[in-house]
């Protein structure tokens, strides 16, 4: 399992070294009554980590509602989902239950479903549930399929907490900052592209506000340059590009490009910021200060340097992206 962190794995580790002391069942409170003693409520955790396999068939049974009460196309209701009936959803080994009123077609959907979109490919989660939800979620997953390591899950991804201006969040003080406000104030990629930049590890990612408005100076420096490369294209070079800098040029995008893509496969979004747009802002500076000397760039190379930086920088600021892509004439 990926944890994409080694602190988190250790973390997961030494949750495990002393979670067999912790209690399963409790006699108070919410939760689901231990079908053996009903005066036993079993743990909530062990209890609540299992809802990511109801994802997979909730659009079949609550009928686009998130109570259900207008019921659903396959008529199935609540008092029929019987054990047998989730054993046979869930557990490829299960048998048909024998007492239903499910048609089979029904369930062999609500299966078909369940194994196309399971396991959970990526369970994203504070820091602070390491030693409780997400270990129960690992453990739960392993003791329902015990057989079919197939279904446990591929990768959880702990994150830590937002600071805003280096200190913690409070209203109370003062320091917070909505989601809309923040979207008003700063555009959706301006704050995108801070809080990708806020950090990657399960170390407290911190917000600067100063920095989401050198964010958006940058952005928007980069469109404006865009579109005076878009109306000065023909005075660019063209013909060949086999010149000294302009194969540097090629070979530092090439890299940026393989270097920012390994980043966003690990998830590790201020690293695929830093390789993919500053570093890459960087290349191109220096290719241009340095092609003064050697007849100017390359066109070609630079609507391709363009097109990479727009790639590159999508997954962060999709709306910036989209819009270079469109002043370069690509539609998709």
């Amino acid at each position: 399992m990926n944890t994409y962190h080694e602190e988190v794995r250790k973390n997961f580790r030494a949750c495990l070294n002393w979670l067999h002391e912790y209690a399963c069942s409790r006699t108070y409170g919410l939760g689901t009554k231990l079908p053996w003693d009903e005066q036993w409520l079993i743990e909530s955790l062990s209890d609540s980590t299992i809802y990511n396999a109801y994802y997979t068939v909730a659009h079949l049974l609550q009928g686009g509602t998130f109570k259900g009460e207008n019921g659903n196309k396959l008529n199935i209701k609540a008092e029929e989902l019987t054990p047998e009936v989730w054993d046979y959803i869930f557990l490829s080994n299960a048998p048909f239950p024998k007492k239903t009123a499910i048609k089979r077609e029904s369930l062999d959907l609500m299966r078909r479903e369940f194994q196309y979109w399971y396991p959970v490919d990526l369970r994203c989660s504070g820091k602070d549930l390491i030693q409780n939800h997400l270990t129960f979620f690992i453990y739960i997953h392993c003791a329902i399929w015990e057989n079919q390591e197939e279904m446990w899950p591929r990768g959880i991804r702990a994150n830590g907490h937002l600071l805003l201006n280096s200190a913690k969040m409070s209203k109370s003080e003062g320091n917070f900052l909505t989601l809309t406000d923040a979207v008003k104030k700063f555009s959706a990629d301006g704050m995108r592209l801070c809080l990708a930049d806020s950090g990657d590890s399960v170390e407290d990612a911190n917000f600067v506000e100063s920095m989401a408005d050198a964010g958006i100076l940058r952005l928007f420096t980069f469109i404006e340059w865009v579109k005076e490369v878009i109306n000065t294209e023909n005075t660019y070079r063209n013909g060949q590009s086999t010149s000294f800098n302009d194969l540097v040029f090629q070979s530092e995008m090439n890299l940026k490009l393989r270097e920012t893509d390994d980043n966003y496969a690990k998830m590790l979004f201020k690293e695929a910021l830093r390789t993919g747009f500053f570093e890459m802002q960087a290349v191109r500076d220096k290719y241009r200060e340095l092609s003064q000397v050697s007849g100017g760039m390359h066109r070609q190379l630079v609507l391709r340097f363009i097109e990479l930086q727009a790639l590159m920088l999508s997954p962060i600021c999709p709306h910036v992206a989209e819009h270079v892509y469109s002043l370069i004439g690509k539609k998709e």
